[in-house]
């Protein structure tokens, strides 16, 4: 298949981007649970969201370093594992994760491949693998990365086994030569094709230390009916499909996923009607939902609860076919053996000129016990899938490594389920090490002071997920806090807001918290938030800002942040927001910086809810200049002050509103004009306030940010976020050359904002792709009318009107719209006065 018709078999870019979006990222990760080989959904879906190129190779990364076979078990995979955890399947559809999983690995190969796994050191020992299908592959790549050499034997003339035999319709072969090819790239992988080993044992006098026999099942099961010999074998017609060609009526025996496999052939191959007879019901067969509604597509009749009892023949072959009807006793469930025939429903057909017999197949190697030879795949759990298989391999090598290291057999619950991942795949290729003023830390991530650094235990979870470090809650002492209820707000799924502003934990409590923290977990950054008193009164005002101070450097503190910017006031003399008043901003800093240890770091927190922050920066800047030897900086931005509606209670006739901080998502391009006017002036920023994803946390350090907090993701995500920030950040690095975090932080300046006179006013005009085009018509809602549906309900573009603002394919949502250079003629056409 060419890659046009790979296309078929995966999602579009939007189409993946729309499936994306639908996941939860729930912290339980059931589709994890659910995936034979232990794949993440949870991990590759968040990795893949942004949509760079990085992206998609680290998020192929995770997929193939738990299932090296991870290209083709998106194509194949049933629905019955991950898509059937799901937790949308309950509410709106399950997610389509192996459709996911399919795209995203052949995007990633598209785009250079996927992420190369370390090869480990030779441990000097060999292995044989008799067999290459999935689960001598999954047995391959797992012993391959524990170091061992490994010999693959294959009597066919090609790697792939069963997998080989899916139709193209289903799985692109492509897929399986290229995975196939990443799985060899593990290690030391040797492979011998057109080598039939007959006994397995004899190769642990060969020079092999231990042999795992994975050769699958290729020798058909037989029915024992009259002129089974006129039949055509399962095995024979998927391998050799070109050698066959039918007319006529052709029946199917069988009720698995291969069975329906030969009847789509046999359409394929010219049959004019297939049917299929099986003994289960069509509700027994173990096929996922687009494979039942492909029967449906295909015309393929089904015939269930029926036995072949006899195939006719005549001169010319097959003249016809004698059925009974079975029952399964009430109460047992569905088995072969099970089922009984019903007298007297005997029928005969004189209309079939073509049997395909394809009821299973059993193993051409007896299954012995012998030490230092070890079983994987159909030959040990009976027919699977292509994922189950490489599992059972991956356990296969597990087992297989205890016993060449004189380890206790390893404990596997389930043949078919495998936890093993590869050790090879590395999902921080670059150190995101840099430092808080001069103290090592091990990212520039932390946590800002939010509910979910409120408290020790949020801090010990956050700190076990690999976060480097937090600012606990703003914490004040002897004074009167008022926390509302159902203070959180969302104004979008990714765009949070509160109302409430500090923590309800007296700074006491906080500093015995900051001195346990700090003494278990040393090399984290521990650090604390708080504020003090603004009535206008400045020597109690003050002895409140300096007590508070004091207190967290006695508790160790290793940076102290400074509430100057809550979006719900806090000043009750000069304006809402401390922050905002350049000269009250600077009299409290300097409050602090007069009786503050100069080497515990202190940071002020201002808002972005100013005309200009230059002049409150400047102000401070010469506060901080009075004190060269303190260590000092701000914290840009905070949540965003706006107003919230939401239904009142009691006799009030509208809803009421409530001043909240919005945070998230919405801020974001806040944040960014911000700080991209705020890092020439030279004080140390520590950014915070709207980054929802790794790269908007790398334009804020691109911006000159020496750390960035998080808040609403990790409400939204959980605090296991880290990893996929850390993980996107390292590949995006690597992907653009950038070796360190110190040389990430400000590689936007001197000039990160384009001038607008120099933005491009060459006008490009919008084209449309007829073939993604769904006819929604939003396109023709252009405000300069540029766009029209034609009589087919088609976008036309008249290049005359087309400024080339490009909102039509922003809104796109199928990607149907693009927008491309004009031609001499567009440009000529084109009329703006």
């Amino acid at each position: 298949m060419d890659k046009k018709s790979v296309d078929t078999l995966i999602m579009t870019k939007h189409q993946l981007q729309a499936e994306l979006l639908r996941c939860e990222y729930c912290e339980e990760k059931p589709c994890k649970a659910a995936c034979p080989a232990n794949c993440s959904p949870f991990d590759f879906i968040m990795a893949a969201r942004v949509g760079n190129p990085s992206d998609f190779k680290r998020s192929a990364g995770e997929i193939m370093s738990s299932n090296p076979l991870g290209g083709v078990c998106g194509m194949v995979c049933p629905d019955r594992f991950c898509m059937a955890a799901c937790t949308h399947k309950k509410f709106d559809g399950a997610i389509n994760i192996p459709l996911i999983q399919a795209t995203v690995v052949e995007m990633a190969k598209r785009l250079g491949g996927i992420p190369k796994l370390t090869r480990p050191a030779p441990n000097g020992t060999k292995v044989a693998v008799v067999g290459g299908g999935p689960a001598g592959l999954g047995a391959a790549a797992a012993l391959a990365q524990m170091g061992y050499a490994v010999d693959v034997f294959e009597s066919r003339d090609q790697l792939g086994g069963m997998m080989n035999l899916i139709p193209d319709q289903h799985l692109d072969k492509k897929v399986v030569e290229t995975d196939i090819d990443f799985l060899l790239s593990l290690g030391e992988i040797k492979v011998k094709t057109r080598t039939k080993i007959e006994d397995p044992k004899s190769l642990l006098t060969q020079g092999y230390n231990a042999a795992c026999v994975a050769a699958g099942l290729w020798k058909p099961i037989q029915i024992s009916v009259e002129n089974e010999d006129l039949a055509i074998k399962m095995v024979d017609l998927l391998s050799r499909r070109e050698a066959y060609s039918f007319d006529g009526r052709v029946v199917v025996i069988g009720g698995g996923a291969t069975a329906m496999d030969c009847a789509i052939t046999a359409k394929e191959r010219g049959a004019r009607h297939v049917e299929i007879f099986m003994l289960e019901k069509l509700s027994e067969m173990p096929l996922a939902a687009k494979e039942r509604q492909e029967l449906v597509d295909r015309d393929i009749e089904v015939n269930g609860r029926i036995r072949l009892s006899r195939i006719k023949k005549d001169g010319k072959g097959i003249s016809g076919i004698e059925t009974i009807k079975v029952q399964l006793p009430e109460g047992q469930p569905f088995n072969p053996a099970n089922v009984r025939d019903i007298k007297g429903t005997e029928s005969a057909r004189n209309d079939i000129n073509t049997v395909v017999i394809a009821i299973g197949m059993r193993s051409t190697l007896p299954r012995e016990q012998v030490e230092g030879v070890f079983y994987a795949g159909d030959m040990l759990t009976g027919p699977s899938t292509v994922v189950e298989a490489a599992a059972s391999g991956k356990n296969a090598a597990l087992e297989i490594d205890a016993y060449l290291k004189g380890q206790q057999k390893p404990l596997i619950e389930k043949v078919t389920k495998s936890t093993y991942a590869l050790p090879g795949y590395n999902p921080v290729p670059i150190s995101l090490a840099t430092e808080f003023f001069g103290r090592p830390i091990r990212s520039p991530y932390l946590l800002s002071a939010s509910p979910v650094t409120d408290g020790l235990e949020q801090m010990i979870k956050a700190y076990e997920a690999g976060w480097a470090g937090a600012i606990m809650k703003t914490a004040f002492d002897n004074v009167p806090i008022h926390i509302p209820s159902e203070y959180m707000f969302t104004f979008s799924p990714y765009t949070y807001a509160n109302a409430d502003n500090v923590s309800g934990h007296p700074l006491e409590r906080v500093c015995r918290e900051v001195e346990q923290l700090i003494k278990q977990w040393p090399d984290r950054l521990t650090m604390a938030s708080t504020g003090g008193p603004v009535t206008g009164h400045d020597e109690s005002d003050a002895a409140g800002w300096q007590s508070n101070t004091k207190k967290l450097e006695a508790a160790g503190a290793m940076g102290i942040e400074y509430s100057l910017s809550c979006p719900q006031g806090g000043d009750s003399t000069e304006g809402d927001i401390v922050s905002q008043n350049a000269p009250l901003t600077a009299k409290i800093i300097g409050w602090i910086m007069e009786v503050g240890n100069p080497d515990i770091p202190k940071l002020f927190k201002l808002t972005a809810a100013v005309t200009s922050i230059i002049p409150i920066l400047r102000a401070i800047r010469q506060v901080l200049a009075k004190y060269p030897d303190k260590k000092a900086g701000v914290t840009l931005a905070n949540s965003f002050p706006t107003l919230a509606f939401r239904p009142a209670s009691g006799n009030r006739k509208w809803d009421e509103g409530v001043i909240v901080g919005m945070s998230g998502e919405g801020v974001t391009p806040i944040s960014y004009l911000s700080l991209a006017q705020a890092i020439p002036e030279g004080i140390e920023i520590s950014g915070n306030a709207g980054p929802m994803n790794y790269k908007a946390a790398m334009n804020f350090l691109a911006l000159g940010v020496k750390t960035v907090q998080f808040c609403t993701i990790a409400m939204k995500h959980g605090v296991g976020i880290i990893e996929e920030l850390a993980s996107g950040t390292a590949f995006l690095m690597q992907e653009r050359g950038i070796q360190s975090i110190r040389e990430l932080i400000g590689i936007a300046q001197p000039r990160p904002i384009v001038d607008f006179m120099a933005l491009s006013s060459v006008k490009k005009v919008s084209d449309t792709d007829h073939e993604l085009c769904v006819s929604c018509g939003n396109c023709a809602r252009c405000p300069y009318l540029a766009i029209a549906l034609d009589d087919k309900r088609l976008p036309r573009t008249d290049p005359a009107r087309c400024i080339g603002c490009s909102i039509c394919a922003q809104k796109c949502f199928v990607g149907a719209i693009t927008m491309r250079a004009r031609s001499a003629e567009e440009l000529a056409m084109l009329r703006e006065a």
